[in-house]
């Protein structure tokens, strides 16, 4: 896993409110 990629995928998505499904979901 690419931290980076995560990190950019959780702030882009937190925007459109996916934020928190999308961290939920790597932390699962």
């Amino acid at each position: 896993m690419q931290l980076d990629d995560s990190i950019a995928a959780i702030v882009t998505g937190g925007a459109s409110g996916l934020g928190e499904a999308t961290a939920r979901a790597l932390r699962a």
